[in-house]
């Protein structure tokens, strides 16, 4: 079943990341850089017997970091820091 999924999660994120580069509207683009993550995130979760945590991690702070213009009532970016703190050489986001 897994690898069922993960041949869908592949389709959806290859589709996501060319609609991500192919749209100049910086919320879109927001909006499918999310979508991208959530499936990067699907993917770290199922690829392996047992997930990686450090991959767990950045995948879990880079969607905070972009939800965080989407949820205007919490500071999403301020919670990624304290609740999954990076070091610098991991904190490599996707271009937004």
């Amino acid at each position: 079943m897994q690898d069922a999924i993960l041949e869908l999660v592949r389709q959806a994120h290859a589709l996501t990341e060319s609609a991500a580069v192919a749209t100049s509207d910086r919320t879109t683009r927001k909006q499918l850089v999310l979508a991208d993550l959530s499936l990067h995130l699907v993917q770290a979760a199922l690829r392996q017997e047992q997930p990686e945590p450090a991959e767990l991690k950045r995948y879990l702070f880079s969607i905070l970091i972009v939800c965080d213009g989407f949820v205007p009532d919490l500071d999403l970016k301020a919670m990624a820091n304290v609740v999954l703190p990076m070091p610098a050489e991991q904190m490599t986001l996707p271009v937004q």
